[in-house]
């Protein structure tokens, strides 16, 4: 995904993890990645690493609902790409509102019943650092029927897809890498994965803290990963990334 500028229209560019219970959450987080919190509001945070904006948490008023990550889309014109959303049978859940000082956002659901969000840049395009160790490095839709979720993600932005290796395809916006969409044996959903200089020993360091490794670490054709979930039950992947110089300086 790119690292620098404006994210193209589509691409997965922010990541929020709605909660229970949010001081319990940075408390996790902060020791599996090394994060520190930034207060946006009463139980809302930004998460950062050298400074840069990786992820947001957030508390949900209703304490008994589950912990999950949501991947936000890059869109330039966010009401359009929202009536987009319903023309092809999706539907909007929030509507399109103001992040002050930031950009403008909503939450939306596919036909499969995938929850993501969309978000229109304004001072901030999105995760400022990626593909690093504790910061976001990819995402992935997975449900029983790609071949729908193909179709609609292609109506939103264009998609184009490379030709599918067993089951996943691997989803590009202008030429580049965006994201990739194939089959899943649960409800559909996206996923995030989030970079780790050394699988094994975050798996190790994330059941410590009471999360759970659900399967894995084992190698893949992307670096060595382990899908997991933390101590409130959100799910994610941890994947090695070759950890890079300039991760420190920026």
């Amino acid at each position: 995904m790119p690292k620098a500028g404006r994210y193209h229209e589509g691409v997965p560019c922010w990541v929020v993890l709605t909660t229970p219970d949010a001081p319990r959450a940075q408390r996790f987080y902060g020791a599996l990645f090394d994060w520190e919190f930034v207060p946006t509001g009463p139980a809302e945070a930004v998460a950062t690493r050298y400074g840069a904006q990786v992820a947001a948490v957030g508390q949900h008023p209703d304490t008994a609902r589950a912990a999950a990550w949501t991947t936000h889309l890059a869109c330039t014109d966010l009401r359009r790409t929202a009536a987009l959303v319903r023309a092809a049978d999706g539907r909007i859940t929030r509507e399109p509102y103001e992040v002050p000082d930031q950009g403008r956002a909503a939450l939306a659901v596919d036909p499969l019943g995938a929850p993501f969000g969309l978000w229109q840049a304004g001072t901030i395009d999105g995760a400022g650092l990626v593909d690093e160790p504790g910061a976001l490095a990819w995402n992935e839709h997975l449900s029983p029927d790609p071949d729908t979720a193909r179709t609609f993600y292609r109506r939103l932005f264009g998609y184009t897809y490379d030709r599918p290796k067993a089951g996943h395809t691997l989803a590009r916006v202008a030429g580049l890498p965006a994201c990739s969409i194939g089959p899943g044996a649960t409800a559909a959903h996206w996923l995030a994965h989030f970079g780790t200089a050394d699988t094994d020993r975050a798996a190790e360091r994330l059941r410590a803290l009471g999360g759970t490794v659900l399967s894995g670490p084992e190698p893949t054709p992307y670096g060595r990963a382990a899908l997991v979930r933390d101590d409130a039950g959100a799910r994610f992947v941890l994947v090695a990334v070759p950890p890079r110089e300039s991760a420190q300086a920026a």
